[in-house]
């Protein structure tokens, strides 16, 4: 069967399916997911620096006992659970990321944005327990 350019179709044409237009794909569920979850972890991470600034400040009032200042503060303590608590966020949307990247037929723009937030994150995290480590 030879095709044509502008050749007109031929008789079994009228039983074939007609061309369904493409639908606009969706965002995918997932990468939206990563998004939100990627930026509820970022304002935690902000949210544990300004805790423990404070508890380094009401600290500082006391410089010989420092440390033990520092670990009855109960703004230290929860800014060390809100660290904790961000970075398992942010795991969290890293893999919801990664797999709204695998998902065919969807809109990848939220789960790209997700996915870079919080692989920043995790490293920018990385970066800073190393940096004070080896102080």
């Amino acid at each position: 069967m030879n095709y044509q350019p502008g050749a007109q179709p031929g008789p079994n044409y009228e039983h074939a399916a007609a061309a369904q237009p493409l639908a606009p794909l969706k965002h995918s569920g997932l990468g939206i997911a990563s998004f939100i979850m990627s930026i509820l972890a970022l304002l935690g991470y902000f949210a544990a620096f300004f805790l423990i600034i404070a508890a380094i400040g009401q600290a500082i009032d006391n410089p010989a006992n420092i440390e033990e200042a520092l670990m009855d503060s109960s703004a230290a303590i929860l800014g060390i659970i809100a660290i904790f608590g961000a970075g398992i966020i942010n795991l969290i949307a890293l893999i919801l990321g990664i797999v709204g990247l695998v998902l065919k037929n969807r809109k990848k723009v939220f789960a790209i944005i997700g996915t870079v937030l919080s692989s920043l994150s995790v490293v920018m995290i990385i970066f800073f327990y190393i940096v004070g480590t080896l102080q």
